[in-house]
């Protein structure tokens, strides 16, 4: 369960920024939280090129980071994205710090990454509910040093750590337990999505979603109470005229392993299948392609899947654009779906869709977060509504419209 979220000196972040998914003593839609002490979901609001997708973004950045760290090539070429409009942070490091909960044990893990990559910083700590914080290792470049009692695992490790790899894959590598618990929660419980227009990579995991029955069949039955006419979801393989397989087989930009699947197996594709009629009777099912369906159609078939599956497996599911060809009174049903069904899940994403904040009974008011951009400097800002002190029967759409908490965009007359 993610509780924070910090990062520094990233895109259009300059200044250190913080998120959290801690809830706030309101009154408001207690169905939102975990144990009654976390959130469920987030939104996060705010105008075009105000940096809402970076956020999403530092989450990304901080994942790949971790999750590439011992690999050599990878973190030769890696890739430091400062925030550029200020010439003192462009060779600054980027700063991450993460703080969530496992098996009822708060785990704190940060590190500093400097533009060659080196690691500047890097820390790991650990609370069990009722008892004292300790440290698990601190490292400053290459001077490592690891709880003895805490932290066996690491030992004899500060030697094979790369001055680019980080303390904590490193061990991880090795199968510390500790260590393992951590990563996998970054590399695997962060499920971020910054692009949900219907690309290959999210067919894929929709694909590889599908094939689980119970999956299936609860997408096709939100669906059907979301007054789509889809009545079953299929995976087809189909075989691949001999034309296309030569093409596919002399194209060297396609990665092998992939191309040898499907040269071997074909590929698969996702059917709809919808009732068909004859004089107003059902005769059976006609079967269409996606890219017959409507863009809101396949983003949904792509979407529930994995909203379906970070519900049973307690993931922390993060979208850049929900809204994007979804109309809002699917999003407000989604939301409050999501917020009814899961157990220690959590939906964090950005939408410009304003109409979700114009009932309190859709999002509690410390579930939303603004994202403005100083209109001098150019740097993005993330401030929570709480911070407002807004009452609980206050029309925050009408508030935002206003310009009461910034997040709008500030437009000049256009002339003729």
């Amino acid at each position: 369960m993610l509780i924070e979220f910090e990062f520094e000196n990233y895109k259009s972040f300059k200044n250190r920024t913080f998120f959290s998914m801690e809830a706030t003593k309101i009154d408001d839609l207690k169905e939102h939280l975990i144990d009654n002490q976390y959130l469920k979901t987030s939104a996060i609001i705010g105008a075009n090129g105000s940096g809402k997708s970076n956020l999403i973004r530092a989450f990304l950045k901080f994942s790949s980071i971790v999750k590439n760290s011992i690999d050599i090539e990878k973190q030769k070429k890696y890739p430091h994205e400062p925030f550029k409009l200020d010439i003192r942070t462009n060779d600054k490091p980027t700063f991450f710090r993460v703080l969530f909960l496992k098996e009822n044990i708060f785990f704190e893990y940060l590190f500093e990454i400097e533009k060659n990559g080196n690691i500047l910083r890097e820390e790991l700590y650990q609370k069990e509910i009722g008892k004292n914080k300790k440290y698990l290792f601190k490292r400053k470049k290459q001077n490592i040093i690891y709880n003895k009692r805490s932290f066996k695992e690491a030992k004899g490790l500060e030697e094979k750590t790369r001055e680019n790899a980080l303390f904590l894959a490193v061990v991880n590598q090795f199968n510390g337990k500790t260590a393992t618990k951590v990563y996998d929660f970054i590399t695997q419980e962060l499920l971020v999505i910054t692009d949900m227009d219907c690309n290959d990579d999210l067919e894929l995991i929709a694909k590889t979603l599908l094939k689980d029955e119970k999956i299936k069949n609860k997408t096709v039955e939100i669906l059907s109470k979301l007054d789509f006419s889809i009545k079953d979801i299929e995976i087809k393989k189909e075989e691949l005229p001999i034309s296309i397989l030569e093409q596919i087989k002399n194209d060297d930009n396609i990665p092998k392993d992939i191309k040898d699947k499907i040269l071997s197996d074909g590929i698969e594709i996702i059917k709809t299948k919808h009732y068909l009629f004859e004089n107003d009777k059902i005769k059976g099912f006609a079967d269409f392609n996606l890219f017959e369906e409507s863009e809101g159609t396949k983003k949904l078939i792509f979407l529930l899947p994995i909203l379906i599956n970070a519900i049973e497996k307690n993931n922390i599911l993060i979208i850049d654009e929900l809204d994007n060809s979804l109309h809002t009174l699917l999003i407000k049903k989604l939301i409050d779906w999501f917020a009814k069904n899961s157990g220690k899940s959590q939906f964090i994403f950005t939408t410009h869709n304003l109409n979700i904040l114009d009932k309190p009974e859709i999002l509690r008011r410390d579930e939303i977060w603004f994202v403005s951009k100083n209109q001098k400097y150019e740097y993005s800002e993330l401030y929570s509504l709480i911070e407002f002190n807004v009452r609980k029967d206050k029309n925050i759409l009408k508030g935002l419209l206003k310009g009461e908490f910034g997040a709008v965009p500030i437009i000049e007359n256009l002339g003729n």
